[in-house]
């Protein structure tokens, strides 16, 4: 893959509720845009770690891998970097499960600035998985991210569709917002 040399690499995330998508979408917004994305770091946490048995300590751990993962990535990146995932799903799941947030997540959320934010609706079919724990609750953790994301007053956009739709739905915004 050849890098762009010529202009800064844009940094674009993809938050959204469980099971809407995200990593999919970052697999083939990688691969039409011949680039990388940074994986999840929780999903591979939590592959060693036991998902029932965790604290704000291991979110936080999680939260530090996560942007040393978009760091080690930038550089293997061709005009976009696809963050499948955020400080602010962290935030969101300190809050839903502990009603509190390590300080180093809240500054560090204020410190990392995407060029582009986007948000998985849930208009695609739940799939199960054993990391998966919260189905009932897709709306509200929707709502969740917009108000996060509004609270740092970003502009962010509404990923919608199923299959081929989504990914051209968002293929468009992402030309419309980094036009040539």
């Amino acid at each position: 893959m050849e890098k762009t040399t010529d202009q800064r690499i844009k940094r674009i995330v993809i938050v959204g509720p469980e099971s809407t998508g995200k990593t999919i979408l970052c697999e083939q917004l990688a691969k039409y845009y011949n680039t990388v994305y940074v994986p999840e770091y929780a999903r591979t946490y939590f592959e060693v770690h036991d998902i029932n048995n965790y604290d704000t300590f291991d979110l936080e751990i999680i939260a530090k891998k996560q942007l040393e993962l978009e760091a080690e990535y930038l550089p293997k990146a061709n005009r976009f970097l696809f963050c499948d995932t955020s400080l602010i799903t962290i935030k969101i799941w300190c809050t839903h499960k502990f009603n509190k947030v390590p300080s180093f997540i809240t500054k560090s959320i204020k410190d990392n600035d995407y060029d582009l934010s986007l948000i998985t609706n849930n208009d695609v079919p739940w799939i199960a998985d054993p990391q998966r724990r919260n189905e009932d609750l897709r709306e509200h953790l929707f709502k969740q991210n917009k108000h996060e994301l509004q609270k740092l007053n970003v502009d962010y956009k509404i990923i919608k569709g199923i299959g081929e739709d989504r990914l051209k739905n968002t293929i468009k915004i992402i030309e419309a917002t980094f036009k040539a």
